[in-house]
């Protein structure tokens, strides 16, 4: 399946892009999915999607389409789905 996979505020400047399309297999996880994330694009990203165990980043929100899911579900998953991470933001 083919993932779409939007990032915002500093996840999307670590990516170095707005957003970008995953090849998963069919029953892939959003874990699994965020193991992806990591391995493409290194450090800087990793850091912000996952902890030091390797789990993803509580802060780090995942919407599934217009519906936020929590990183454990496992059929969130389908193909042409858009996945947006959601980063913490600051400021004042």
């Amino acid at each position: 399946m083919v993932v779409t996979v939007e990032y915002t505020a500093q996840l999307k400047r670590a990516a170095g892009k707005p957003r970008e399309d995953f090849e998963l297999g069919e029953s892939a996880t959003l874990i699994e999915l965020v193991n992806a994330i990591a391995d493409r694009h290194g450090a800087e990203l990793t850091r912000m999607l996952k902890t030091a165990d390797g789990t993803p980043q509580s802060t780090v929100i995942p919407f599934v389409g217009d519906d936020q899911v929590r990183w454990d579900a496992s059929d969130a998953l389908r193909d042409g789905i858009t996945v947006t991470l959601l980063s913490p933001i600051s400021g004042g």
